[in-house]
């Protein structure tokens, strides 16, 4: 069997009722957990051998559909436009940048934790936490090594993307203090970087510290305390200090808000400090759980209660105009398919039978985009235009035993049944697709069990490749679309496990 043949779907059907439609799926997806064809982690009723140096008709023409790119390395970043990959050498040997068009490999720094590209590609950030204090790095593409930023590292390493990038973060001085610095990529040469201190920060209720950077505020969040940086003016301000109320920055750094112990919520202008609205939270005699932005103007506030067999949870969405119940549910903003959206889940009790668990996506407060009943290995994934949900379901009474992966497109379901957890590390869409990856753990050829790589769609599921091992990092990538995957495989000495590097041309 081929990478492109494709075995027939195991359900495909159409229900006018929602709650109907997605019981009916889910039984009948564990009933047809042994008829031929399903790929029920064992015997998946198809060939395989998979030919995995088929060149597809489409995609990149760089290689076969599957390639081994690297042994004995992690995976650290692959570039937008998969120009470069990023990746550590678990012998110690550093840090290496391999050109993908010609396969050429280079060691630009020693061996670094995490790295990340920026969105063009021309700049990768580089950290280290080795005992006494973190070093990071940057490296500009196409230089022979990478140019060092800090050795005392006090937080994560923010990358500002735009017509005038930078990386910002917050490092121990020599006295003991802390600084908030930023290092522009022209400012890298030589192995050296030139950097930039923008602020004195309080050490004792900073470390350890996160940033994250928006269109014109950098924000530093301590232990004890947050500040925002208005990089046209320079100055640093206090936002909040102790544990008394809780800070949430939206997602562009321009606004954040306050919830006070008093349950009042305020809404402010990060550039003005100006309060822009203030609405009461209704009373609840259940816990915080969840405080998190929609959007600009929209804040979640979720509230729940562990009683024994029968928790409760409430969540309320809060505007401008007050708070609007969400109902008896638990909701989260997630980014999931290229937006922001709601995840709630509820606990459903009547009676003497036991609860159950409810699970819905929301676009916004009311607006559902796939709802659920039962039980879930993971949170569900959405594709990139909100139109397609995959979910993992299993018998609250045998959470053990059989498994039903859900596709859902509008009215329309699919579903695939397995007679036991499988692996989810790899559990997305395609981005820019509605073909959902997953792998597929099936019988090889000497009665083990091989992983392979696999695409599903509404024509059925197609075999991409085998996975080397056990997958351990996923990257994705979408021009052409391509996964890059970490796998661990056990030494056969009983050592350190062997990591393989595989691309997926998609």
């Amino acid at each position: 069997m081929t990478g492109r043949q494709r075995m027939p779907l195991l359900g495909s059907r159409s229900f006018a009722g929602r709650a109907l439609r997605v019981l009916g799926l889910v039984l009948l997806g564990v009933g047809l957990s042994h008829c031929k064809g399903d790929p029920d982690g064992v015997d998946a009723g198809v060939d395989a051998s998979v030919d995995v140096g088929e060149t597809p008709d489409a995609g990149w023409d760089a290689g076969p559909r599957v390639q081994t790119l690297m042994q004995d390395v992690n995976l650290l970043d692959v570039d937008a436009q998969q120009r470069w990959l990023a990746a550590a050498q678990r012998d110690d040997g550093g840090t290496v940048a391999q050109d993908l068009a010609t396969g050429e490999t280079r060691r630009i720094a020693p061996a670094a934790d995490r790295g990340a590209f920026s969105s063009d590609g021309r700049v990768l950030v580089l950290t280290r936490s080795p005992g006494g204090g973190n070093t990071a790095w940057l490296w500009r593409a196409g230089d022979a090594e990478a140019s060092v930023m800090g050795t005392q590292i006090l937080s994560n390493v923010a990358l500002k993307e735009g017509a005038t990038p930078y990386a910002a973060f917050l490092e121990g001085t020599a006295t003991g203090g802390s600084e908030l610095r930023r290092v522009f990529p022209q400012a890298c040469d030589g192995g050296t970087c030139q950097v930039e201190t923008l602020a004195q920060v309080e050490a004792e209720w900073a470390e350890p510290a996160g940033i994250s950077v928006g269109e014109r505020f950098l924000w530093l969040r301590g232990t004890r305390a947050t500040w925002a940086f208005d990089t046209e003016l320079g100055t640093l301000t206090e936002i909040e200090r102790g544990f008394n109320n809780l800070v949430r920055v939206s997602q562009s750094g321009n606004r954040f808000a306050r919830l006070t112990s008093e349950r009042h919520l305020l809404m402010y202008e990060t550039r003005t400090q100006a309060l822009l609205w203030e609405v009461v939270v209704p009373p609840s005699d259940k816990e915080l759980r969840e405080v998190s932005f929609l959007d600009e103007d929209t804040v979640i506030v979720g509230r729940a209660n562990d009683l024994g067999a029968h928790p409760r949870e409430n969540s309320v969405a809060c505007t401008s105009r007050g708070c609007e119940s969400l109902g008896d549910t638990l909701c989260r903003s997630r980014s999931m398919g290229g937006a922001t959206v709601l995840f709630c889940s509820a606990t459903v009790c009547s009676g003497v039978t036991p609860c159950e668990r409810s699970y819905d996506l929301m676009r916004s407060p009311g607006v559902t985009l796939s709802h659920l009943e039962g039980a879930i290995d993971l949170e569900p994934t959405l594709s990139d235009d909100l139109s397609t949900a995959a979910w993992m379901t299993y018998e609250v009474s045998n959470p053990a035993g059989s498994r039903t992966l859900i596709r859902e497109r509008g009215m329309t379901s699919q579903w695939l049944a397995f007679p036991r957890k499988i692996d989810m590390t790899v559990f997305s869409f395609v981005p820019g697709q509605q073909r959902f990856v997953f792998v597929n753990p099936k019988q090889d050829a000497n009665g083990g069990v091989e992983n392979v790589l696999s695409l599903w769609d509404e024509a059925g599921v197609e075999e991409v490749g085998v996975v080397e091992g056990t997958p351990v990092h996923p990257l994705f990538r979408t021009s052409p679309p391509a996964l890059y995957l970490n796998a661990s495989q056990p030494a056969s000495d009983g050592g350190a496990d062997v990591r393989i590097l595989q691309r997926f041309a998609l």
